[in-house]
């Protein structure tokens, strides 16, 4: 019975339903006329028998119990004692006539919510309208923030990324799966401890200081750091570091994600060095080179290109340009300035090998270009190469 009743109270915020259990039918009556009166969220229901109260909370949404202390074969104590058997958390209200510290105490002691003594007029319905409204306020704010609480701890629990919660002095109070893979360390190695295992010692005082920092601006940093696995192991990680506060801006904690980019990291070092030979190497050809993406944009261009062309400029600008436009712009240095730029859309569509083929120029020289199709990490793309045309040719 435990699972229905725990979030009872969750199930619609705008109203109140609040179960009645008194052995007199008319006080009940009058009860729900004044609650219902009061605060018109208000849904109040009636039972002058424990086993049917008990049966009504098995089989409605009920977010308070109100009950009477002396009932005939049983009292308050023992109903709120069965409603907490059955697994029932919600608030509990003995509402009674029979007032006494020693009942009060021996109330509050059982689990009760609140304890209210009976007394004559009308403004003991509006103490307990006030009383009932706060303590389902109350349950509801607890139950949504375990409801949180939890859904926070599943996602930190299955999420990819290495996820370490520290407290306001910035000690360790949990770590993930994600985090004990990356890092080599179990959960119960780090619980209790700081960074300084898995943190480089020439790093200590940069990382000292992210964490004054931190806990000074209540922001969120992010970096890139060398760290230390439990094998001694050097790798990189990306960090992403977010102070969390009350709602007085007072330090709560502080969550740390990161993965590890080791690879990656050495990946792009390595497309770096490549980029940088062939950049070279293309810079020193004889002949002029342009390459372009499937979108037709410029990847790069070398210097040759540009003294075949008489081009101002750095090519390194070029980087970008769309080369249709840069098409067009060359067109007039041709002795057939459409027949150029509409051959290259042909070569294009085709993405058929061209070799050696003969170009004239307007000042009557003449260009050789070839073209190749090529394979680009992102799509397509297009090779041009172009020399001047030796007699051999």
């Amino acid at each position: 019975m435990s699972g229905p009743h725990a979030d009872h109270g969750a199930t619609d915020a705008s109203t109140v339903r609040v179960l009645h259990v008194d052995d007199d039918p008319a006080y009940l009556d009058l009860t729900a006329t004044y609650l219902e009166r009061i605060d018109e969220a208000f849904e109040v229901s009636s039972e002058t028998d424990v086993d049917d109260a008990i049966e009504r909370l098995d089989a409605e949404p009920i977010d308070c119990v109100v009950s009477d202390y002396d009932m005939p074969g049983t009292d308050g104590l023992t109903l709120l004692q069965r409603v907490r058997d059955c697994g029932i958390e919600i608030p509990f209200v003995l509402f009674t006539g029979k007032g006494s510290e020693e009942i009060a105490s021996e109330a509050i002691s059982a689990g009760a919510t609140d304890y209210i003594q009976k007394r004559g007029g009308n403004d003991q319905y509006e103490v307990l309208a006030n009383r009932v409204r706060n303590a389902v306020d109350q349950h509801r704010s607890r139950v949504a923030l375990a409801e949180s609480e939890e859904r926070l701890s599943r996602f930190i629990d299955q999420s990819p990324l290495g996820t370490i919660e520290y407290d306001d002095e910035f000690r360790i109070v949990r770590a993930n799966p994600a985090a004990e893979e990356i890092l080599g360390y179990d959960e119960s190695e780090l619980l209790g401890g700081t960074w300084l295992p898995f943190v480089p010692e020439p790093e200590h005082r940069h990382v000292a200081a992210l964490e004054r920092d931190l806990l000074s601006d209540k922001g969120g940093y992010q970096s890139v750091n060398e760290n230390v696995r439990s094998d001694g192991e050097r790798i990189r990680c990306a960090w992403h570091n977010q102070v969390v506060t009350d709602a007085d801006g007072e330090v709560i904690g502080v969550f740390s994600q990161f993965e590890d980019v080791t690879e990656a990291t050495a990946r792009k070092r390595e497309i770096e060095r490549t980029n940088a030979v062939l950049s070279t190497a293309l810079d020193a050809l004889p002949v002029g080179m342009l390459v372009e993406d499937a979108d037709r944009q410029v990847i790069r261009v070398n210097e040759r290109l540009y003294d075949l062309f008489d081009i101002d400029g750095d090519p390194e600008a070029a980087v970008g340009r769309d080369c249709e436009a840069f098409a067009a712009d060359l067109s007039g240095r041709f002795a057939d300035p459409e027949g150029f730029v509409e051959r290259i859309e042909r070569i294009v569509d085709a993405r058929r090998p061209v070799n050696d083929e003969r170009l004239a120029l307007a000042d009557g020289t003449t260009l050789v270009r070839t073209y190749r199709p090529i394979d680009l990490p992102d799509g397509d793309g297009h090779l041009w190469a172009y020399r001047r045309a030796r007699n051999s040719d």
